[in-house]
């Protein structure tokens, strides 16, 4: 399912040595995206089902608890925005995976 995602940085931007290039990059959020609800604390215990490239300043994982999904938003510290956090909605595997592929192809953050 994230294959199909795009680097949409330019080459200057990333280098061999900042990108390890094993998994997709967000593409830019696009104008009019679906604004997610983000809170402190997720479900619980979890496990990555899916997940971006960690180098840039924002990456997500989609997580699965007991059967329900979330999608978990990691972040170098910066003002006021805390360093993890969830999506509020919790969603079926089918409904999760829509908003992942949503969440990748910049329309919705």
């Amino acid at each position: 399912m994230t294959a199909s995602a795009v680097v949409l940085a330019p080459p200057d931007v990333l280098t061999d040595e900042d990108c390890p290039g094993i998994s997709p990059h967000p593409a830019v959020p696009r104008s009019g995206r679906t604004a997610l609800w983000w809170i402190e604390q997720g479900l619980g215990p979890d496990r990555v089902v899916a997940y971006t490239c960690s180098c840039r300043m924002t990456a997500y994982e989609l997580v699965s608890c007991g059967g329900v999904y979330q999608i978990r938003r990691l972040t170098l510290p910066r003002q006021d925005v805390p360093p993890v956090s969830w999506t509020a909605e919790r969603w079926r595997r089918e409904e999760a995976y829509e908003w992942w592929r949503r969440l990748l192809a910049g329309q919705a953050r």
